[in-house]
């Protein structure tokens, strides 16, 4: 809007320079040559804006699937290969089509799948999907909200400590094995923070004062199988790790676990965190009895296969670490953030983790975490 208004008056000056000068009818010439040409360089300058911030893009819609990428596209692009692209749409029941809430329109399965995988796997903006997927901006769109809402839908279910009720003895066992030194340990715990943009509204509770910056938080515990048990989120940047558990209801959940495995269990987890009857945590203060301190030095290299899960996120999901794309209010950041790391589980289920070495564990299959949980309805958008 400056660049055309500054044109018109440009143009308004040429016009006018040129009976200005009666004296010397050159110089107004020269004076309305050269307003002129200052015009004529904000027409290229407005069409270059055009071009680069609302570029056109020919786009025939014909539909993409998975045939139209090779196999090193495939697991470039969207991160899994071909066969377990075809899997983990039917484990996650990807419909034949999907129809936009908002304008009805219809679209591919299999396309808008990939169109989350791709999203969220890179750091394009509509345009470079539109000439990925040979589709408007609007379709990109649109495509991308109806099957995030879609996948978001498994994840309520999906990752929950309740899952591995069974299993959790088991992982006890193994990490005993591994010398691990606090008895009946069975998973770890730790929060994260991603950076969002400033919000228009309510900023001060976004805005975290150690990290100094805005900030949503999660609560992750992961199991020895490298795989997040539990998952809580988001919540504020001003939350601390305390009332971050009690929010998330993990402490009675875990001794409601404990009750039915009937045998003892604990997550291990930072100083920042309250200790109880299911909860060990690393001795804070200045004067830490040697015996307490020797158990944290231990169990530090256990406990930051919390840190490897959270890098194995980043990694695989570049988009939810994108504080440009971070817009609280405007998009559904805490959707993006929950599928990305059920996403994360089904990527270590396909393809293991580092823990699965560290540990020597085996993940799941695809097929076998998935029959653990299922689809939620009628779940409330982040």
């Amino acid at each position: 809007m400056e660049m055309e208004d500054a044109k018109e008056k440009l143009v308004r000056l040429g016009r006018s320079m040129g009976g200005a000068f009666p004296a010397n009818p050159e110089l107004g010439i020269v004076f309305s040559s050269g307003f002129s040409l200052l015009s004529l360089q904000c027409d290229l300058l407005l069409e270059e804006m055009k071009r680069r911030w609302n570029p056109y893009v020919g786009v025939s819609n014909r539909p993409r699937t998975l045939d139209d990428f090779d196999d090193d596209e495939l697991r470039g692009c969207f991160r899994f290969g071909r066969e377990e692209l075809r899997e983990l749409k039917e484990l996650l029941e990807v419909p034949p089509t999907f129809k936009a809430p908002g304008s009805g329109r219809i679209f591919d399965g299999e396309e808008a799948f990939l169109v989350l995988l791709r999203r969220l796997a890179g750091r394009e903006t509509g345009v470079h999907l539109a000439t990925i997927f040979d589709r408007s901006q609007s379709g990109i769109s649109e495509m991308y909200n109806v099957a995030l809402t879609h996948v978001y839908a498994f994840s309520a279910t999906g990752m929950r400590l309740e899952l591995w009720e069974e299993e959790l003895p088991n992982f006890a066992r193994i990490l005993r094995e591994h010398s691990c030194p606090l008895p009946h340990c069975c998973g770890f715990i730790d929060g994260t923070m991603f950076d969002i943009c400033r919000p228009i509204v309510a900023q001060e509770s976004m805005y975290n004062g150690w990290k100094r910056g805005h900030k949503t938080k999660y609560q992750c515990v992961v199991l020895p199988n490298f795989l997040i048990g539990d998952w809580h989120g988001p919540e504020t940047g001003r939350t601390n790790d305390s009332a971050m558990l009690a929010n998330s209801r993990l402490i009675p959940r875990s001794e409601v676990m404990k009750d039915n495995v009937g045998r003892p269990l604990y997550l291990y987890g930072d100083s920042a965190y309250p200790a109880c009857g299911v909860l060990k945590r690393a001795p804070k203060g200045s004067r830490i009895p040697s015996d307490e301190a020797e158990l944290a030095t231990a169990m530090s290299k256990y406990r930051e296969s919390v840190e490897w899960v959270f890098g194995k996120m980043g990694n695989l999901w570049p988009f939810i670490t994108d504080k440009t794309r971070k817009m609280t209010g405007s998009r559904a950041t805490g959707k993006e953030d929950c599928v990305a790391a059920m996403l994360t589980n089904f990527h270590t289920c396909a393809y293991g983790g580092v823990a699965n070495r560290y540990f020597d564990v085996r993940p799941p299959t695809m097929q076998e975490y998935k029959a653990r949980f299922t689809r939620t309805s009628g779940l409330v958008g982040l």
